[in-house]
């Protein structure tokens, strides 16, 4: 790894990287305050919960447990707007990050450096893993406080199991959005491709929990092995699901390395 390009790449994306921390930061804040207003409303929240459909009700994994607990509510917007934002910065960065220089017409200057197209290639991906881990850990230390703050009787567990499964979803996305990059055209705006990709995952899978006449397309979706939202208040680490998540990342990060090394690079 090449210190100089790394902290090069980290200053060119940390406008970026603000920018969308603190959309998510924003969100996580907003949904954890607005909480005690609604478990206030008691037992009208459980009614109106009765009188939702119930395929509406799978479709969003909302239960009574939703709006009885803070763990159950903040669940419920983790798995459907929180990691959603954070996939798509991390994809959409992955998607363009090593091929930027080929995209704005640089790429002769730094190959042109002593410096091999591998630690270029390394470099970049180390850049990209650490504004996903930094994203990451901010927003769950965040949702730790705000929990604290506005909750009580937390099951921490659950809370543990779900960011868990958050990880390596988006980990999953964003080594998704890398090897996009490395087999499209750099001059391609990927965020189209990006959003498509992860609202895509997650509407299959909410279509497949809302009726059991599509159950099969939840298999499609990565969504369906890394649940995020409790039943009855309770969520468990799927390890098996996580490892292979883990080798998907794995495999899809070596085939877009591989690829970078090999192609044509037009400078």
């Amino acid at each position: 790894m090449n210190t100089v390009l790394f902290f090069g790449e980290l200053k060119r994306n940390r406008k970026n990287a603000l920018i969308w921390t603190s959309i998510v930061l924003a969100f996580t804040l907003m949904i954890l305050s607005i909480f005690p207003s609604f478990s206030h409303m008691g037992e009208d929240m459980v009614k109106l919960m009765s009188s939702l459909p119930e395929e509406y009700a799978k479709a969003f994994g909302m239960d009574e447990a939703t709006w009885s607990s803070i763990i159950g509510f903040y669940a419920t917007y983790y798995g459907i707007y929180i990691t959603l934002l954070m996939g798509i910065f991390t994809a959409s960065t992955g998607a363009v990050i090593i091929g930027k220089e080929e995209r704005d017409g640089t790429a002769e200057f730094l190959l042109t450096r002593p410096i091999s197209r591998g630690v270029v290639a390394k470099t970049k991906l180390a850049v990209l893993g650490t504004l996903f881990i930094l994203l990451f850990s901010v927003q769950s230390a965040v949702a730790v406080v705000g929990m604290n703050i506005f909750g009580s009787d937390i099951a921490w567990d659950a809370m543990f199991a779900m960011h868990v499964h958050g990880f390596f979803l988006i980990a999953f996305f964003t080594a998704a959005g890398v090897l996009l990059g490395s087999l499209l055209s750099v001059k391609l705006n990927f965020m189209g491709p990006v959003v498509g990709m992860i609202f895509g995952s997650y509407f299959l899978n909410a279509i497949a929990s809302a009726s059991e006449a599509v159950d099969w397309l939840a298999y499609l979706s990565p969504y369906h092995y890394m649940p995020l939202t409790l039943e009855k208040g309770q969520l468990e680490i799927s390890t098996v699901a996580c490892a292979g998540f883990a080798a998907a990342t794995a495999v899809m990060l070596w085939v877009a390395y591989n690829r970078y090394l090999k192609k044509d690079i037009v400078g």
